[in-house]
């Protein structure tokens, strides 16, 4: 009979456990390696980048410096001069607008603040006042358009501006008139 031996000097897993130990070690260090590779291209990336574009930014700069874009330059100097003087004509022109009723709009009211029965001779608008001629057939009606008139509020009467002629027939009368609000577009 075979004689074993129990005593702790012999270990028959011995070996292996050493071969374990050392392939751990292995790919432990293989891996942190890998970590730190890893760890610092991922720090140096954005400031390897930052590079690359400053040397474009760079690059670029230079070619806009180059003699051939000056021709360029001066024609967006022109240009922003032009533009300037539209712009300020444009605000003149918003200015005159914001001003004055348009004339349009004044013969529109005129037509319908005119009762039947009434018609107009003559009618003289400037932007700012309003002349008006005509012929009614009695005075109600003169009063009447009177009255339309002055409830658009759009108009400033006064009684020196207004005459009226009474014949056998007709109402001649005549008005005038003072633009009240301003038209237009206001910028």
């Amino acid at each position: 009979m075979k004689d074993i031996n129990f005593l702790v000097s012999e270990n028959p897993f011995e070996k292996e456990l050493k071969k374990e130990k050392k392939s751990t070690s292995a790919v432990r260090v293989i891996v942190l390696g890998l970590v730190i590779t890893v760890g610092t291209a991922i720090l140096l990336a954005p400031g390897i980048y930052v590079r690359i574009l400053d040397g474009r930014a760079s690059a670029v700069e230079q070619k806009l410096t180059d003699q051939k874009f000056g021709e360029v330059r001066s024609v967006k100097a022109q240009l922003t001069q032009v533009t300037k003087k539209v712009d300020n004509k444009k605000a003149i022109i918003n200015g005159i607008d914001s001003e004055n009723i348009p004339a349009s709009q004044a013969l529109l009211i005129i037509e319908n603040a005119l009762p039947s029965g009434c018609y107009l001779r003559t009618v003289n608008f400037n932007g700012r006042s309003l002349s008006i001629n005509g012929i009614a057939e009695n005075s109600f009606i003169v009063s009447d358009f009177f009255g339309k008139m002055d409830r658009l509020q759009l108009f400033n009467s006064n009684s020196q501006g207004i005459s009226l002629n009474e014949t056998q027939s007709a109402v001649e009368f005549s008005v005038t008139y003072t633009a009240k609000s301003e038209g237009g577009d206001q910028k």
